[in-house]
Order: C-alpha cells, then sequence, then structure tokens
C-alpha cells in the first residue's frame, strides 16, 4: 500500500509541477503592462518602401500594434532608424495611394515607442478632428482595415518617412 501511496504522491506533485509549469509558460508571452496585447491585437510593419508618395525613409522601420475594444482603439508605436519624428497618424488610404488624415497618435520619441487610446465618439467636430475617431471610422478599420494605414513624418520626410498599411 505504501507504493501505491508513494507513486500516487509522486504522480500528483509531477501533475502540480507541470500544470504550474504549464501555467508559467501560457502566462510568460503576455505583453507588458501598456495598452495594448492579447487576443484580437494587430501587428502593422511600416516601411519607407511603403510611403506614397515616396520616397520614404530606406532603412527606417517601424511597428504598430493596436486593439479594437469596447468602442476605442489602442495602440503602441515604435520607430526605428529614424530621424527625430514629427507627427504620426492614421489615415484612410488603401494600399499604393495618399489619403487624408483621420486621427492623429502620439509621436513616438527617436528610436522610441509611444503609446494611446483613442475613444470613438458620435461626432466630431473642427476642434477635435485630429484626435477622435468616429464611430464609422473605428468601424471600418475593425471591419477593412486594408483601407487605412498609419505612418510616421519627420522633417527629412514631411510627407511620410514609413507607413504600413492596416
Amino acid at each position: 500500500m505504501r507504493v501505491s501511496t508513494a507513486a500516487a504522491t509522486a504522480a500528483l506533485g509531477a501533475a502540480a509541477l507541470l500544470a504550474s509549469t504549464a501555467g508559467t509558460a501560457t502566462a510568460a508571452p503576455a505583453a507588458p503592462a501598456d495598452p495594448v496585447g492579447g487576443h484580437g491585437t494587430h501587428l502593422v510593419l511600416l516601411d519607407g518602401a511603403q510611403e506614397v508618395p515616396g520616397p520614404g525613409d530606406p532603412d527606417g522601420t517601424g511597428r504598430f500594434l493596436y486593439r479594437i475594444s469596447h468602442g476605442k482603439l489602442c495602440y503602441k508605436l515604435s520607430v526605428e532608424n529614424v530621424a527625430p519624428p514629427t507627427a504620426a497618424h492614421i489615415h484612410i488610404g488603401q494600399s499604393g495611394e495618399a489619403g487624408p488624415v483621420i486621427v492623429t497618435l502620439n509621436t513616438p520619441p527617436e528610436n522610441g515607442s509611444s503609446s494611446g487610446c483613442i475613444r470613438a465618439q458620435r461626432t466630431q467636430t473642427e476642434a477635435n478632428a485630429s484626435t477622435v475617431l468616429t464611430y464609422w471610422e473605428l468601424q471600418g478599420i475593425k471591419q477593412n482595415p486594408f483601407f487605412f494605414y498609419t505612418n510616421v513624418h519627420n522633417a527629412q520626410f514631411p510627407a511620410g518617412a514609413v507607413r504600413g498599411q492596416l
């Protein structure tokens, strides 16, 4: 009977260790405390070759992570090899075309990142047009992201240094 109890105890111990290890392995890839991460997060890669009209920054790159949830778009925007950025936006426009700004993003520092959340509102006014999304725009990004892009501007590339299609 002792052997059975010892075997059962060892099996339970191994199962507990496996469960705790599995729990740790699942939790380890979790994103750091920032506004995006987890299920429903989208990754957009930015580079100068996508910029229209070009040329964009030939060695500049970036990442735009975003998630839409509870009536808001939360994001983290990072750039590398882009001289000090001066502005960042989401535009409406398909791949290969330039389009108007629909919302301004927090501008990342050179070789750094910025983040934020933009809540959708029923209407835009002239005063808030660059800082809010309408419900229509948010739904458009959610359902047809390929109609939108994000880009980062700087003094050397005022029309856009890097761009990525959502």
